[in-house]
């Protein structure tokens, strides 16, 4: 292999180490949010109702489940940075002289330098050695990544489905409290706005009537 292409591959897994770690900010922030709204809903339940009181626990616990292990899985992938870096130029400047005075010595003393590894065959180890294990590190995040965005999915839909109890419970409970909150008239207030009733009418007397007395007389 080439010089050029080994570079090309150490340099390629530095950038896809710095787009895995830049990919972890939009899993994170979901996660916040679905984490503060499950708060949220597990504190303003009533848990009044039996049945429906069930359904939302069991749909809270799988979300707080899920939100754990992706919360663990994100961290794994961020954590997981364990990557090898080429050494110092001035590293470089200072073995490849003590390199080349060590040859000449080797050689002024009639010894065989032919087995002995030059500086490019040295920096091509020290390139694929790191690019290997900087690979191996890119593919346990990514690993850990993608898992994490798995079980962030499921965080989001066991959070969707426990709304649908949530929401009953707080419209059961408003409609409650407003019924609560009603002004109710009292009996005295209810007694003021009758109007009064009419007064009862009077039953007619008896007639009397006198005959033979050369006419008709009523008496009342």
């Amino acid at each position: 292999m080439k010089l050029d292409f080994l570079k090309e591959r150490y340099e390629f897994e530095l950038d896809r180490k710095e787009k895995l770690t830049a990919a972890l900010t939009l899993p994170v922030g979901v996660l916040s949010l679905l984490g503060g709204a499950l708060t949220a809903m597990a504190r303003s339940f009533t848990y009044k109702d039996l049945t429906v009181s069930g359904f939302f626990l069991v749909f809270l616990v799988a979300a707080v489940l899920s939100f754990f292990i992706c919360a663990y899985r994100l961290m794994r992938a961020y954590h997981a940075q364990t990557y090898i870096y080429l050494p110092l130029l001035s590293e470089f400047e200072t073995f490849e002289e003590e390199d080349r005075q060590w040859r000449a010595y080797v050689e002024a003393t009639g010894g065989d330098l032919s087995n002995e590894e030059d500086f490019d065959s040295w920096l091509r180890k020290r390139i694929i050695n790191a690019a290997d294990a900087n690979t191996r590190s890119n593919d346990q995040r990514a690993k850990w990544l993608h898992q994490s965005r798995s079980w962030l999915f499921a965080v989001f839909c066991f959070t969707a489905v426990a709304g649908i109890p949530y929401a009953a419970d707080q419209v059961r409970f408003r409609m409650a409290t407003q019924t609560d909150q009603t002004p109710k008239p009292a009996p005295a207030a209810q007694a003021q706005l009758r109007p009064p009733a009419p007064p009862r009418p009077s039953f007619p007397e008896n007639r009397v009537i006198k005959e033979g007395t050369g006419g008709n007389t009523e008496k009342k």
